[in-house]
């Protein structure tokens, strides 16, 4: 039995020999290691349970480590607006990943060649490993997307420097704030520079000691997921759960736990999307646009990428209708409605470029409730299809004017953006004047293109599963095929790729949007290795990146370090299980498909300034 003699001790006496902090919003004190755990207790017993070590060796391998984060994080938040961004809150969420990790560790037989006698060596090994990819996989979080000022007793403030020391080193008092237009998922790469202070040498030691466990809880560490193996997978399903709980959306969690109401859970992702880049903002192209007190976001995509989010953080409940969605929003206050209805029709005006889109408009209060994080205004114009031409709507060129009464008038209904089902919901039906004459079929020729698809024409049978079952234990993230020789080898659209360049990934998508701009590369047809989807653009992999490789007139390029490159991009949408690949239904005739595609929310990484098509009717996507 384990005893946490140094759990004893009484905070109350420690805490009142603190003199009193200065008077600063959000101001926190250093706490003793043994008070952080403290509060923390049962949580650091079921790791000792789960360990399965003696006391000893809990305490040098296990309990070290923990002291050394908790001295480190302190009581810093994990997010700004997302999971656990109260005091402490990153101490607790990692706190809870260990556990989870240790749990799922147990039905993980893990090991390098499969032997028996293998397993049973090195299984305290791989537990310890994948207790300190749990414990360091946010470390840098404290250090790259928070400013902390630190206070000494004389109440003169500086700025922390987490590569140097810990806070309890520098002062007796903090707060933080978040830094404003950080980099997406840098905080994984600086990790591995972090671990020094949180791992003691001899642990370290031990980890090296087996240079494959090795390399894979180096991976994991620094975000290469890739590379990660199943330490990796073991931790981001961890991940999720302790996310997933701490925002309402795991049915085992404690009782106590409060419930939040959907449009809580939907403002909460948006602020999430927002702030980690994931719904761009005030470029064409963008999710979104600031003008004056607004926020102006294309309605269909914002609304999808809020479902995707709560999807993947483990809500259920989730409308699927995105007339749904804006009901909710506009039940509860969070949109500014357009009259009695949720969608705006609006013109977007930029430098040498206009786009007419259907958005919806929230505050930019209730997505940025501290003024000093906001976005800067979009430079451009933000217009209401009803309003007079000439209103400007926000501070364009620092001229701020009145905003005017709308004028409500009947909407000209166009294409319907999602199911039939949907089209009672006003506000999901786009004018007419945003799609272009060309995209809208009639209904013969719609009825023809159902009528002439095949699908056994429409997949190449390197992209199809057409009623068969993959391996059990096949990962379609890791499954390779021979490259092959495709239509159009040597096509103009062919772009010579420069060895020498930083971005092979972006020749890819400007091969791409060549292509479709010369009409080399098809779209939403037989065959076609690009299709819009309601999600996105969705591309059929590995085919797209076969048929790059395969265009390339230097004939040396490896279609899957292509594809490598662009999933390292993160600019793609992950499924719930954060696998790259997603899965879409194909219908057609009375036949069905599985295929896998890499899916896209941003339509302008594939289509450019180009009007995108509507979406292929005959893809679904698999749930």
């Amino acid at each position: 039995m384990l005893h946490f003699n140094w759990l004893k001790k009484d905070r109350k006496k420690s805490e009142a020999a603190t003199p009193a902090p200065p008077k600063i919003p959000g101001i926190l004190t250093v706490r003793k290691v043994d008070d952080l755990l403290a509060r923390h207790k049962g949580l650091i017993v079921q790791i000792n349970e789960l360990a399965g070590l003696s006391e000893r060796n809990f305490n040098r391998y296990y309990l070290d480590a923990l002291r050394n984060f908790a001295r480190f994080v302190q009581l810093l938040p994990a997010s700004e607006v997302h999971h656990h961004a109260g005091p402490g809150g990153m101490l607790t969420h990692t706190l809870e990943v260990c556990v989870n990790a240790l749990k799922i560790r147990r039905s993980y037989l893990l090991s390098e060649t499969g032997g028996a006698e293998e397993i049973a060596a090195k299984q305290d090994l791989w537990t310890y490993a994948v207790f300190l990819a749990a414990l360091c996989h946010d470390v840098a979080k404290v250090a790259v997307d928070q400013t902390v000022a630190v206070y000494d007793l004389n109440h003169q403030s500086k700025s922390w420097s987490p590569w140097e020391s810990f806070l309890d080193e520098q002062g007796a008092w903090y707060r933080t704030e978040f830094q404003q237009g950080r980099h997406y998922r840098l905080h994984e790469k600086a990790s591995l520079l972090l671990i020094h202070r949180i791992i003691p040498a001899y642990a370290l030691n031990w980890i090296a000691s087996d240079r494959y466990i090795f390399t894979h809880w180096l991976a994991c560490v620094s975000g290469d997921i890739d590379n990660a193996s199943s330490i990796g997978e073991i931790v981001g399903i961890a991940d999720g759960k302790s996310v997933a709980t701490n925002l309402g959306a795991d049915a085992s969690r404690m009782p106590e736990v409060k419930t939040k109401s959907m449009h809580e859970k939907m403002l909460t992702a948006l602020r999430y999307l927002l702030n980690e880049g994931e719904l761009p903002l005030n470029r064409n192209g963008a999710a979104g646009w600031i003008s004056g007190d607004d926020c102006w976001l294309v309605s269909k995509r914002t609304v999808d990428a809020i479902r995707d989010q709560l999807t993947q953080e483990g809500h259920t409940g989730v409308p699927t209708k995105n007339g749904r969605l804006f009901d909710i929003l506009q039940e509860h206050g969070v949109l500014i409605p357009y009259g009695d209805k949720a969608i705006w029709p609006c013109i977007v005006e930029g430098e040498g470029w206009s786009n007419e889109l259907t958005m919806i408009r929230i505050a930019i209060a209730k997505l940025w409730p501290n003024s000093d994080s906001r976005p800067k205004a979009f430079e451009g114009r933000i217009i209401p299809a009803e309003f007079e031409a000439s209103t400007n709507l926000g501070t364009s060129a620092g001229n701020e004017k009145s905003r005017p009464d709308p004028i409500i008038t009947p909407m000209k209904t166009g294409s319907d953006q999602t199911a039939h089902e949907e089209s009672q919901h006003n506000q999901e039906n786009e004018p007419s004047w945003t799609m272009k004459p060309e995209d809208e079929s009639p209904a013969s020729s719609r009825q023809q293109f159902r009528h002439e698809f095949d699908l056994l024409n429409f997949l190449p049978s390197s992209d199809s599963t057409l009623n068969e079952s993959r391996p059990a234990n096949s990962d379609p993230d890791t499954i390779k095929t021979e490259p092959k020789n495709y239509p159009n080898a040597q096509s103009e659209s062919a772009v010579p790729v420069n060895e020498e360049t930083d971005d092979p990934a972006e020749t890819f998508f400007v091969w791409l949007r060549n292509g479709i701009k010369n009409g080399e590369i098809k779209t939403n047809r037989p065959k076609a290795r690009v299709h819009v989807v309601d999600e996105g653009v969705a591309l059929m992999t590995p085919g797209i990146f076969q048929d790059y490789a395969s265009a390339q007139t230097n004939g040396r390029i490896d279609w899957a370090s292509i594809q490598k490159k662009v999933l390292k991009k993160n600019w793609h949408v992950r499924d719930v299980h954060g696998l790259n690949v997603i899965k879409y239904q194909v219908e057609g005739g009375n036949k069905s498909a599985t295929i896998n595609v890499i899916l896209f929310h941003d339509l302008s990484l594939v289509f450019g300034e180009k009007e995108p098509p509507t979406a292929n009717p005959h893809l679904t996507r698999i749930r």
